[in-house]
């Protein structure tokens, strides 16, 4: 988790970056489907993807989980052009207390307690907080809602996966249905809305090895491996570093500030999901 974390807070830096020469969206969009090609050379014969894809269940869920983490990197690509990334990794983080509340009312081990709900309130007045400065400034406020609507995506993709068909496949299989749908429909977009700059140079080759093999490939297939063996809210303790190397990453890379409120919101959503996951060895709401 503290390997995933850290390629998570650095991969939004990483298509900022290289945004002057290769659009989000269109390097979202290759960045996956070249993983999908690899995870599907690598895996199928082992984990049998063809297969699956040949069963209804499982390729409805696919597609719904497929078209949620689509429209979780269309809102994270959008945002960056609006807010800092130290923005974007906090709100797309806020995921795991959508999760939370979801599984809450479907599934009976996942049913949070009286201190889990503190923490969810808590972490939302946090995130009133740290939006408080962007009042002021209407593209800085619509890009934290994008990131904060991508982590609302994010947070319904995990839901899908853990109450759906796809807890019960290989990880790449699951990995192999977001990636490849992802790619399609990430690929319209940038056609149709000629969002599709693409200037070939190390830093756009560079950026599309480490969005392709580290990010989509190697660190996905952790996380959905871990999502398979261990409860979703444990695993929201740990994903909180990603927010403060996002952050952290963002300000020493791209020289980006950050303010006051921000650091505030960002310790109370922080300090909020602590909660979620300490409280959850006490007695559920009954």
């Amino acid at each position: 988790m503290v390997f995933v974390c850290a390629i998570w807070g650095l991969q939004q830096v990483a298509l900022k970056i290289a945004e002057p020469y290769i659009s989000p969206v269109l390097q979202l969009s290759i960045r996956s489907g070249l993983a999908a090609l690899i995870i599907f050379i690598i895996f199928n014969r082992r984990d049998g993807i063809v297969n699956y894809l040949k069963s209804p269940r499982v390729s409805i869920a696919g597609l719904f989980v497929g078209l949620m983490f689509s429209l979780e990197f269309l809102m994270v690509a959008s945002g960056l052009k609006k807010t800092t990334t130290g923005h974007i990794t906090l709100f797309l983080y806020t995921a795991p207390l959508f999760t939370a509340i979801g599984l809450h009312f479907l599934i009976k081990e996942e049913r949070m307690t009286r201190v889990q709900w503190a923490g969810i309130t808590l972490a939302f007045v946090g995130i009133a907080v740290a939006v408080q400065f962007s009042w002021s400034y209407g593209a800085v406020l619509s890009g934290d809602l994008f990131a904060l609507t991508a982590g609302l995506c994010w947070g319904l993709s995990s839901i899908i996966i853990r109450v759906s068909s796809l807890s019960t496949i290989p990880p790449s299989c699951t990995l192999f249905y977001q990636l490849a749908i992802t790619s399609i429909a990430l690929a319209l977009s940038a056609f149709f809305t000629e969002n599709n700059s693409f200037v070939l140079c190390d830093i756009s080759i560079l950026s599309l090895v480490f969005q392709t093999i580290i990010v989509s490939v190697i660190s996905y297939l952790l996380w959905f491996t871990l999502l398979r063996y261990y409860k979703v809210s444990s695993l929201g303790s740990l994903i909180l570093m990603t927010p403060i190397m996002g952050i952290a990453a963002g300000s020493a890379l791209l020289g980006e500030t950050v303010q006051p409120n921000f650091i505030m919101g960002s310790v109370l959503i922080i300090a909020g999901l602590i909660l979620t996951r300490f409280g959850q060895t006490m007695k559920p709401v009954r």
